[in-house]
């Protein structure tokens, strides 16, 4: 409400606050924007393995789907989910309110860790692509995807009618230092990787270096394709990725 003035149109004065009040007062109407956001979720077995943080990257991408969704909790924005693995896709509709994200987590938790199959995020696009008609806000939430025919073939259909943003969870280095003697294993294989000190400094500075220039060539896609993407090494990084993610959404906007 607002006092009237001359030019205002008579009929926004609210009859019923200007008696009481004893000044003649209008409604101003403000447009409420609901966005539609739709998580997709990479479930299959890449979420097993390590965070550079030391976490399970599931968790870190759990908590990063319950950031998204408290911030639709304060708008009653819908929020629904895509997730799954190689062998196809759950379809969560969308829908508002806590227990409802609660209802999300609890699936996503439950499908990394049941047995989860090897992961291909391009199959979860290509079902929004193909079923998700209405333009919708679509948070991508995986590994670092490898970049191919697949990948660049569903990405121009997805940005096409959505507006994407992609949350990328870093994979802890499969080499450290040369003085780390630990071995590690590939989660996606099951095959056994040697250690640092095993394979010597040469081969640790040349992985290093591939690592730069793969993740160097996904920036570039993904800005190619107008995509605002961030890496998350850990929970604690979240916010920030976030934050720096809808920055760029919204000065695209």
């Amino acid at each position: 409400l607002r006092p009237y003035v001359p030019g205002d149109d008579v009929r926004d004065i609210d009859w019923k606050a200007t008696a009481r009040s004893g000044h003649v007062l209008i409604k101003r109407f403000v447009s409420e924007m609901h966005h539609k956001i739709l998580v997709v979720a990479d479930t299959g077995r890449n979420m097993t393995a390590l965070a550079p943080s030391g976490e399970f990257k599931r968790d870190v991408a759990a908590h990063v789907i319950g950031a998204m969704g408290l911030i639709t909790l304060g708008r009653s924005d819908e929020i629904g989910m895509v997730f799954g693995d190689a062998r196809g896709c759950v379809d969560i509709r969308l829908r508002r309110g806590e227990s409802h994200l609660e209802y999300m987590l609890h699936r996503f938790h439950q499908q990394t860790t049941s047995r989860p199959a090897a992961s291909d995020i391009s199959v979860q696009l290509d079902w929004v692509a193909s079923h998700y008609r209405r333009h919708h806000l679509v948070v991508v939430v995986s590994d670092e995807p490898d970049v191919r025919e697949r990948l660049r073939s569903v990405l121009p259909r997805l940005t096409a009618r959505h507006d994407v943003m992609w949350a990328m969870v870093a994979d802890l280095p499969a080499v450290g230092s040369t003085d780390d003697e630990h071995e590690g294993r590939d989660v996606s294989s099951g095959r056994f990787v040697l250690s640092a000190a095993a394979v010597g400094a040469g081969v640790v500075a040349a992985y290093h270096r591939a690592e730069d220039e793969r993740r160097q060539r996904l920036s570039e896609f993904m800005i190619e394709r107008g995509v605002p993407h961030t890496t998350i090494a850990g929970s604690a990084g979240i916010r920030t990725g976030l934050t720096a993610m809808t920055e760029v959404l919204a000065r695209a906007g």
